[in-house]
């Protein structure tokens, strides 16, 4: 409720709104944030960022990683990942970005995700093997 009202007031007051969602937090499922993906569906916003969680040297997160209590994604269950949430993603809202860049002197994982160029293939090679077209699989 509180999210909505914001919402409102910056639409009120002629503001795009441009949600920022990060994908990946420990315990969290697919489903999960494909129940996201629903919600900013039904919120009067104009753009998202899909942003991969990276677990960072000198943060929580990254202690539980080096004890190995945290077990990032995958290149490919992270692409698989966004196939999925663009097929439900509602067609007018604009996609501002599909990952991100943490500072390769912090970051701990996942490492494929320093490789920008690899990345970004191997995102486009997927949409396009399953044929990936957003809001596809919104009602």
């Amino acid at each position: 409720m509180y999210l909505n009202r914001q919402f409102k007031n910056l639409r009120a007051n002629g503001l795009d709104v441009i949600v920022h969602l990060i994908l990946g937090l420990p315990g969290e499922s697919t489903e999960q944030m494909v129940e996201s993906i629903r919600y900013l569906n039904c919120q009067d916003i104009q753009g998202v960022k899909l942003q991969l969680l990276h677990i960072l040297k000198g943060t929580e997160l990254g202690e539980q990683f080096v004890l190995g209590t945290e077990d990032p994604f995958t290149l490919d269950e992270y692409a698989d990942l966004l196939c999925e949430l663009v097929r439900n993603l509602r067609p007018e809202i604009v996609i501002h970005r599909l990952t991100g860049d943490g500072a390769k002197k912090d970051l701990l994982a996942p490492l494929w995700s320093a490789d920008k160029k690899r990345v970004l293939n191997t995102i486009r090679q997927r949409f396009h093997e399953q044929k990936v077209i957003q809001g596809s699989a919104w009602s």
